[in-house]
């Protein structure tokens, strides 16, 4: 399991960074405040090998995950990847946000990440679509998924 900054460095190949920027410059979230992956990336090279990367992993949750800095990479680093990765390491130590708690709720509740209510049910009947239910048996399956990865709500 990956643990330490040494440890991301290599099982994502981070030696290959170039510096360029262009993962930032592609980056919606950078744009707005967010997260910036170049600076991820360079902390994660700059970081003591040993180290458990507190104030690194913190920013970790202001990714969109929309793969646009792995797209633009010229070294072809899996920048999500590492991102990724970096939540990981926050949510097994139980450093989850709020806002992703409750989508984690409502997914395992409902099988879907955001809550099905009548204001989302009046905008799918005004386009012409069919309201949406929960599913009870979708829902018992994605609970047995969600048990057997070791997810928990």
């Amino acid at each position: 399991m990956v643990r330490t900054a040494g440890d991301i460095v290599s099982e994502f190949s981070l030696h290959r960074c170039i510096r360029c920027g262009a993962c930032g410059d592609a980056c919606p979230s950078g744009r707005c405040g967010g997260i910036d992956p170049d600076d991820t990336i360079y902390g994660l090279l700059d970081a003591d090998p040993a180290s458990e990367l507190n104030e690194i992993k913190e920013n970790a949750w202001k990714c969109l995950m929309c793969h646009r800095c792995s797209m633009n990479c010229p070294q072809d680093i899996d920048v999500t990847g590492t991102i990724r990765t970096l939540r990981y390491m926050n949510a097994l130590s139980g450093n989850i946000p709020k806002r992703f708690r409750m989508a984690s709720a409502t997914l395992a509740k409902e099988g879907r990440a955001f809550p099905v209510n009548e204001i989302v049910n009046k905008k799918r009947e005004a386009l012409g679509l069919d309201p949406l239910e929960i599913d009870g048996d979708a829902v018992s399956e994605l609970r047995k998924i969600m048990e057997r990865t070791g997810y928990v709500d």
